[in-house]
């Protein structure tokens, strides 16, 4: 990209870790996507269960473990 181009990027995903290094217990948290981009919509993923995410200020918390981010494009 050339100067002058903002790097802005979109939160997409986020797994969570709960518990103890050798053992614990894994989520995530992911944006719907499509061809138009990333929508608002937040979906939580535990095991075999997925329900929406009705409070997007609990997306990221101190169990974050991995963050994925996709890069806006600019033109």
């Amino acid at each position: 990209l050339g100067e002058g181009v903002p790097a802005q990027y979109d939160l997409y995903g986020v797994v969570n870790h709960y518990g103890r290094l050798g053992a614990g217990h894994y989520t995530a948290r992911a944006r719907s996507w499509d061809e138009t981009g990333i929508t608002g919509e937040w979906r939580c993923f535990d095991d075999s269960r997925v329900s929406e995410v009705s409070d997007e200020a609990k997306i990221v918390s101190s169990a974050a473990y991995v963050l994925f981010y996709r890069r806006r494009t600019f033109h």
